[in-house]
């Protein structure tokens, strides 16, 4: 670079300073450029409360601690007796865990289950109309697939399925209904079940 060269690059340079320089600073100090109506731009208040003054803080929500009731439903195992599995009811979101079991056996077994050899009587399905609690009974209603096929030992089986889950998880009188109706009379075979369902509900 010759000396024409840099002369031309240090003038440059004066003049774009100069420039900076009347363009922002004044000799009243730091200058804000404005708006068409010769406001100043906002300024967010960063301000620090004053003494005594609350400041509001986020609180997190507390998280809702889950708590857990086991039930009991009854499945056959691989000799055709009835046996109990356990199942974990969240009473945080269940709000029964009576129908929470039924529903649990109308779904049983899982796949793990039945690769240990449990299996079901109930037929796949069957639809839970309705469970309902009241202060002296429980009333379980289920669709008319309940009682269908399978032959006598079966329908007898599923009866037991219901009645040892039900009366693991209360201890209310149980009645079972088929469609709206009380079940006295189930299946093609035209099997007697004495109400409320206990043990002896099957016995002739």
């Amino acid at each position: 670079m010759n000396f024409s060269q840099k002369l031309g690059l240090f003038i440059l340079i004066v003049i774009s300073v100069a420039y900076v320089y009347f363009s922002f600073f004044t000799a009243e100090g730091f200058h804000l450029p404005l708006a068409k109506d010769n406001s100043l731009p906002p300024i967010e208040d960063i301000t620090e409360p004053t003494s005594g003054e609350e400041v509001p803080e986020k609180v997190a929500e507390p998280s809702k601690k889950h708590s857990y009731k086991t039930i009991k439903i009854y499945v056959t195992d691989s000799n055709g007796n009835l046996h109990s599995l356990n199942r974990e009811c969240d009473t945080t979101v269940e709000k029964s865990c009576f129908a929470y079991a039924i529903k649990e056996l109308m779904s049983a077994p899982s796949k793990w289950e039945k690769s240990k050899g449990y299996s079901s009587e109930i037929p796949q399905g069957t639809k839970i109309l309705s469970v309902r609690e009241g202060e002296g009974s429980v009333m379980i209603d289920l669709s008319s697939t309940f009682e269908g096929g399978g032959g006598t030992e079966s329908t007898y089986t599923r009866v037991r399925q219901l009645i040892k889950t039900a009366k693991a998880n209360t201890n209310l009188p149980v009645y079972l209904y088929i469609n709206g109706r009380q079940a006295d009379v189930i299946g093609g075979d035209g099997i007697m079940i004495k109400q409320p369902l206990t043990e002896r509900s099957l016995d002739e």
